[in-house]
């Protein structure tokens, strides 16, 4: 379906003139002036099925109720890893200004108090486009809208195409608003699949920003890329800043990869950040309980280790229901 500016009459507002923030956009996409607008796009592959259930409490086993658009509060999500070849994007303006949006799946059911101006189905890249171009506007009220903000940054994750990943991988390592490009980063890692996932790490190794580097190792978590663990090893090796390497070997026992525990101990035995030391001991126990143990007793065992990172490893086995940890510290009280 092709859209041009200002053809559907004076009931519908151009992009132009649509004020997300103060810059004014051009794109192909028209929106009413007042009102809901949807339209339909291709998906990336994998792309979750995103809908509402009908009992939150119980999210797993529910089954799907109508997303009700204009509510102030109502969850969404998906669950059984289903997916989608297609979403559905809803934006209501307000006087010519976006206040509410949204992506879900094609087939997710939708009620609005208002009736719906249905676009049809739009190319990956005129919805990529109009999507970018939102996205990069900046906004006085910033941290009004800041949910609406969230939400452009999904749809345009999950939109199909090159265009949509460059447009959300430029705004992740270039916007001058760090919570947006922080923003950015996590939904390029969550659905994006491997090729933001190799995004996601370029700006986690590389980016002068260090809270960006930081949030990157948590978003690069979240994903199912293989080169996770790989990457946040690198990171917890290599970064110049204490707070960034222990966030990734947090994050590195978060995943529970099979080399997490060598990684931590050979970072323990090279590290001279007394704090990155204990938070990497820390890291340790959140692992499954007997991995957890097992790695704690390795470290209250090794006397390299200093005195201080030794009692810590068994301050936290004593935090821990694993029968191993409990048999571990009995020996210990029994021999001294």
């Amino acid at each position: 379906m092709k859209l041009t500016p200002c053809s559907i009459g004076a009931a519908a507002l151009c992009l132009a003139s649509f004020a997300f923030g103060p810059r004014a956009v051009s794109a192909e996409l028209t929106l009413a002036r007042d009102g809901w607008t949807s339209w339909e796009v291709a998906a990336v592959d994998g792309a979750p099925d995103y809908c509402c259930w009908s009992d939150s409490r119980n999210f797993r086993d529910a089954p799907r109720s109508a997303c009700r658009l204009d509510a102030t509060q109502q969850s969404y999500g998906s669950h059984d890893h289903s997916t989608t070849d297609l979403v559905r994007i809803y934006a209501r303006t307000s006087g010519g200004k976006l206040d509410r949006f949204r992506a879900l799946s094609a087939t997710c059911p939708v009620e609005t108090a208002t009736p719906m101006r249905d676009l049809g189905r739009v190319a990956e890249d005129e919805s990529a486009r109009w999507l970018v171009n939102l996205a990069e506007q900046r906004d006085a009220g910033a941290d009004k809208r800041h949910r609406v903000e969230e939400d452009v940054l999904a749809a345009l994750a999950v939109n199909r195409g090159n265009l949509a990943r460059d447009g959300l991988a430029g705004i992740a390592r270039n916007d001058a608003r760090t919570e947006t490009r922080k923003q950015a980063v996590f939904w390029m890692a969550l659905l994006r699949g491997q090729e933001g996932a190799e995004i996601t790490s370029s700006i986690m190794l590389n980016d002068k920003n260090a809270d960006i580097r930081e949030h990157a190792a948590f978003s690069l978590s979240q994903s199912k890329a293989p080169r996770a663990s790989a990457d946040l090893i690198r990171l917890g090796n290599t970064d110049r800043a204490s707070e960034v390497r222990a966030q990734a070997w947090f994050w590195l026992a978060h995943l529970g990869a099979p080399d997490t525990e060598s990684a931590i101990f050979a970072a323990l035995r090279k590290e001279t950040d007394d704090d990155v030391r204990e938070r990497a001991i820390i890291a340790l126990a959140q692992l499954p309980d007997d991995r957890a143990a097992k790695a704690l007793i390795t470290i209250a065992e090794d006397r390299s280790q200093s005195r201080e990172q030794r009692k810590r490893a068994i301050f936290w086995l004593s935090q821990s229901d694993s029968d191993a940890a409990q048999s571990y510290l009995e020996q210990v009280l029994t021999a001294n």
